[in-house]
């Protein structure tokens, strides 16, 4: 199983039209490419046990039907991991590797502040999804085991 779990950088301060370019680079590079790099670096391993679990942690904020236009680096970077989970859903299709994206909610970590989820809420949709039988779903976005809106 493969959890990448990275998020950086809630923009809050930011709008799309004055964004600096240079903090949505980083948070692609931490919350898109570098769940693509992990994902590269292991598949292989996967594939020779024919069997496995990738479980992209993503955010409401990804999702395109409730985009507004706050939090640009952040929001542009998982609505990146998104596509990623499909493309690589639709690559590994019937090699018995899963790989699915997990929006936890809005959640009490060093991230998400007080407010929000418990920790254990929030990690229960991620749980469900690197647990997930054979025939389980793959290439889709999940909140609490539901599918959530692209």
């Amino acid at each position: 199983m493969l959890v990448n779990n990275a998020g950086i950088l809630y923009d809050t301060w930011q709008r799309p039209l004055t964004a600096d370019l240079d903090v949505v680079r980083e948070a692609l590079e931490t919350n898109a490419f570098g769940a693509w790099r992990t994902s590269r670096a292991l598949v292989p391993l996967m594939r020779r046990g024919g069997y496995g679990r990738i479980v992209n942690v993503s955010s409401g904020a990804g999702s395109l039907s409730s985009m507004g236009a706050s939090t640009p680096a952040y929001n542009v970077s998982k609505v990146a991991l998104n596509a990623l989970t499909r493309m690589l859903g639709a690559e590994l299709r019937g090699t018995g590797i899963l790989v699915n994206a997990v929006d936890p909610g809005w959640t009490a970590t060093d991230m998400g502040g007080r407010g929000g989820r418990s920790v254990e809420d929030g990690a229960r949709g991620v749980i469900w999804a690197a647990t997930l039988p054979e025939d389980g779903p793959t290439g889709g976005f999940f909140y609490d085991g539901e599918p959530e809106a692209w």
